[in-house]
């Protein structure tokens, strides 16, 4: 395998479907106890799963006993639980159908004496389901699995430079387990209405003016992976703006512009293609939105070397 493959995997819906949604599951029931543990925050920044160097983590949370975190190794196909005591908990990713990924894991949380209790219903799903019964998503194959979050690593490298040129406030690159993306969101700092009629999920991440940019690996109804952007509240005439990157287009439907996987994957330099799609989409918004850019868009002065 070449390098560029290895950093830019080739990523099918249908070929890794099974292990897709099952994967998705895993992440909602590690997602939702990160939830029940940590303080709410601006925009559920609390919420999200961090990309690591070997799978997807939690970072720390409170414990009545200082602190735990949890962290998905799709290299060694695992799931790691450390507390701030000292203890270590894993267990095997394989073989196991969601149900008795629910159980496990709060049989190991029970062992280390974390209280959590959550709601063991799926969400942002076509069809959500108690996820402590679910013993029909049962499949994980590991290479395929690998090669989803070897895409995600390469892609939050992009993001992170995409982070480093902007002053204002951003997330982090977030992994959003409700709808299994990787994004990135940069706030003009002005507050807004969310949309009328939205949830609680929406009413509390759309309640400032922001871009986001961000990965969907697609589903049964889009299969084809994509990057995806967007300014909220949408600008007028943002629509009509073409990007200066190739086979990257406004989908009236989703509402965002749209730059497909596969285009980028085609390229000499994947990494380089992708970053133009985010400044480019960031610009379109900003500057129709009336964002104050010239104050938003500075780079750190300091280097990363002292």
């Amino acid at each position: 395998m070449s390098n560029r493959e290895e950093l830019w995997p080739a990523l099918s819906w249908q070929d890794w479907r099974g292990s897709a949604i099952t994967v998705h599951l895993f992440t909602q029931i590690i997602g939702k106890i990160r939830l029940a543990l940590m303080p709410m925050q601006a925009e559920w920044a609390q919420v999200p799963l961090i990309v690591t160097s070997r799978g997807l983590a939690t970072n720390s949370m409170p414990a009545d006993f200082g602190s735990i975190d949890i962290s998905f190794d799709f290299i060694s196909h695992s799931i790691n639980f450390h507390s701030s005591n000292g203890r270590t908990i894993s267990f095997p990713l394989k073989n196991l159908s969601v149900a008795d990924f629910y159980a496990e894991t709060f049989n190991v949380l029970n062992d280390l004496n974390v209280k959590v209790k959550i709601n063991p219903m799926s969400v942002e799903v076509p069809k959500p389901q108690r996820m402590d019964l679910d013993k029909e998503d049962n499949s994980y194959e590991g290479d395929k699995v690998n090669r989803w979050w070897r895409l995600l690593v390469s892609i939050t490298s992009v993001f992170e430079e995409y982070r480093s040129g902007y002053w204002g406030k951003q997330s982090q690159v977030s992994f959003f387990w409700g709808t299994f993306d990787l994004a990135v969101i940069r706030f003009s700092g002005k507050p807004v209405d969310p949309p009328p009629g939205v949830d609680i999920i929406h009413r509390v991440a759309m309640d400032a003016q922001q871009t986001a940019t961000g990965f969907w690996p697609g589903d049964d109804t889009s299969p084809e992976p994509v990057f995806f952007a967007y300014t909220y509240p949408k600008p007028d005439g943002v629509e009509n703006v073409k990007l200066n990157v190739k086979d990257a287009a406004w989908n009236n439907v989703k509402g965002e512009f749209l730059l497909p996987y596969e285009s980028i994957k085609k390229e000499t330099d994947p990494g380089n293609v992708l970053l133009a799609f985010c400044n480019e989409s960031y610009k379109a918004g900003a500057e129709l939105a009336k964002w104050d850019i010239e104050t938003l868009n500075r780079k750190p002065t300091a280097s990363g070397n002292k």
